[in-house]
């Protein structure tokens, strides 16, 4: 496992304080039980070279590599520091790669990238567009991008309206993403909006 650092993201303290609970309060066994589900609909297959984009404390890493096998290889990165420690101790015994960046700024090489996940992270980028147009940039043609929640758009929007530091930080209604994903040159998404999930995917042509 190897480790990269950035410039933070003025988002980063927020997520640096609750670090070390994140997992007990947001992934409790219901949750880890809906997240099981939801892994397998993104599509990974054996040997996928991964994207993890918004990590967090790493808490889809075990399901990737699962899904990948020994022939797959993650890249997890996120803006908090003290998210990465956390994540990093998932892939200490891998050829994972563990780096803090910003989505709008990815140390990713073109067309490297066989699919690239966003979990719980896209309402946290402050360019949604230019976020989206580094994930155009760095998938393969072929490549599959996903980006989701366990929770709907409106039910995101409560939880986050919670919280003043993420209180804006809200998923785009599904017009508003489409134009998003047009203007970075994908085709049109589908998009599933429904309580206690959310998943937008599309292929890179």
């Amino acid at each position: 496992m190897r480790t990269s650092i950035a410039a933070p993201d003025p988002r980063a303290a927020f997520f640096d304080e609750r670090a070390s609970t994140w997992e007990e309060r947001c992934y409790p066994p219901e949750a880890r039980d809906r997240l099981s589900q939801l892994v397998p609909l993104f599509g990974v297959k054996k040997g996928d070279t991964m994207l993890d984009m918004g990590t967090g404390t790493g808490i889809l890493a075990p399901y990737l590599r699962e899904l990948a096998g020994p022939g797959g290889m993650l890249l997890s990165m996120d803006v908090s520091m003290e998210m990465l420690r956390h994540a990093a101790q998932k892939e200490a015994y891998s050829n994972g790669l563990v780096m803090q960046a910003t989505a709008m700024r990815l140390p990713v090489q073109d067309a490297s990238m066989d699919i690239v996940i966003c979990f719980a992270a896209f309402p946290h980028f402050s360019d949604k567009q230019g976020a989206l147009n580094e994930m155009y940039r760095v998938l393969r043609p072929g490549g599959r991008l996903c980006i989701a929640h366990l929770l709907s758009r409106e039910e995101l929007s409560r939880h986050h309206g919670g919280y003043s530091a993420v209180a804006e930080d809200k998923l785009p209604d599904d017009d508003t993403m489409r134009g998003f994903f047009t203007r970075a040159e994908f085709p049109e998404p589908a998009i599933t909006d429904i309580p206690g999930r959310y998943l937008a995917t599309v292929i890179k042509e």
